[in-house]
């Protein structure tokens, strides 16, 4: 392995929102999540676990429970560029990985740090090492975060997930079909934007932090409203 391998399949990553409904080959599943568990965890506490859905109707379920939570989001915030989100559209994807943590672990943890951050950046952590060996066995992926109470119970009911654990972040995998993608004009800022990273040089500070590379809040702003897939102007 080599780090020019690596860099290769970083760069081969990338979110996919439509899927084509081919089922993945026997084992591709398990390879993914061998990748998972494999990853680091504060404390080595190991609180992720994971649940692999096949079936179309337990898909189609959280899909569209997860999409009607979309509402009383749009109410509080406007102006989020709500076509980027991927839970409408997890069932296109063949199989979803629910990534789930168990809270109980929090005891690994120095009392000093309250709550289950911990928990939830090692699950984060599963969910890139995931993405990854995906994308280098040529499968796509995406990341659906779920950390609000409703979507959690949404996804809790309809599976069968103990109160213990959180439910984090939902992945789903699949041949993406690019020609939907293509057609779809809303994800076009997405097409444009989602390959867009900061130049190396912008973000290294030697020894102490450069002031000179301190963005001022318009500055911020204006990468937020022309770099993200998450905030886009109106036409």
């Amino acid at each position: 392995m080599s780090y020019q391998n690596l860099l290769d399949i970083i760069r081969k990553r990338r979110s996919c929102r439509r899927f084509k409904a081919d089922p993945l080959p026997e084992g591709m599943v398990e390879k993914v999540l061998e990748a998972a568990r494999l990853s680091p965890s504060a404390g080595n506490s190991q609180p992720g676990e994971f649940v692999v859905i096949k079936d179309t109707e337990t898909r189609k379920s959280i899909s569209k429970g997860l999409g009607s939570s979309y509402k009383p989001m749009h109410e509080i915030d406007p102006d989020f560029y709500y076509p980027v989100s991927v839970q409408p559209h997890l069932h296109t994807a063949p199989v979803l990985i629910v990534v789930i943590g168990d809270t109980r672990l929090k005891q690994t943890y120095p009392k000093s740090l309250e709550g289950i951050i911990l928990i939830r950046q090692s699950l984060a952590v599963c969910v890139y090492a995931i993405q990854l060996a995906a994308a280098s066995l040529g499968i796509a992926s995406a990341w659906a975060t779920i950390q609000v109470p409703a979507r959690e119970r949404v996804v809790r009911e309809l599976i069968g997930i103990p109160e213990v654990y959180t439910v984090d972040h939902i992945i789903p995998l699949g041949y993406p079909d690019e020609e939907k993608e293509g057609k779809a004009q809303a994800l076009k800022p997405v097409r444009e934007r989602a390959s867009s990273r900061r130049e190396l040089g912008e973000i290294i500070h030697h020894e102490r932090y450069d002031m000179e590379k301190f963005r001022s809040d318009e500055k911020v702003k204006e990468f937020v409203w022309s770099k993200s897939v998450t905030r886009v102007p109106r036409s």
